[in-house]
């Protein structure tokens, strides 16, 4: 997803950049103000690895995939193509239906400790160890299913 944000009122506007994992696994790490300048270095401890706008777009993601929902039932995710789309059979909601938790579920998928929503294989092993270590990732940080009820 693209981000843009504008340096003044009615100002330019500046494309944010992508997401690194390392900028959201220290983003978690603490609290800080924003002043506002996308060049102004981030002093906190532990150290942040860039700028204020790695900052912004790390707390951005954070909060796209913690807050996006979508009524249950109305996506699905393509065995084949692991793509989202809409379910073949809509359920019928109303609106008395949709002021119910039970009915939401999380859209995007929930971001893992290693600041990814999935773990990525290493490079460079054999399939075994890459097998024995993708199954420790997955036991140590587990993956949220897609579309979890709130």
């Amino acid at each position: 997803m693209v981000y843009w944000v504008t340096s003044d009122l009615l100002g330019d506007w500046i494309q944010l950049p992508d997401c690194q994992p390392h900028h959201i696994i220290f983003a978690r790490l603490f609290k800080k103000k924003l002043t506002g300048d996308l060049n102004a270095s981030i002093d906190t401890c532990p150290p942040f690895p860039g700028k204020e706008r790695h900052l912004l777009r790390a707390q951005l993601a954070r909060i796209q995939h913690a807050a996006q929902l979508a009524p249950k039932g109305m996506f699905e995710v393509d065995e084949e193509s692991q793509e989202v789309k809409f379910t073949e059979e809509q359920p019928a909601m109303d609106t008395e239906t949709l002021k119910t938790l039970e009915n939401w579920s999380h859209f995007w998928p929930g971001i893992l400790k290693a600041g990814r929503c999935t773990h990525i294989a290493p490079v460079g092993m054999d399939e075994e160890e890459t097998a024995a270590t993708m199954e420790k990732l997955a036991e140590e940080d587990k993956a949220e299913e897609r579309f979890k009820a709130l």
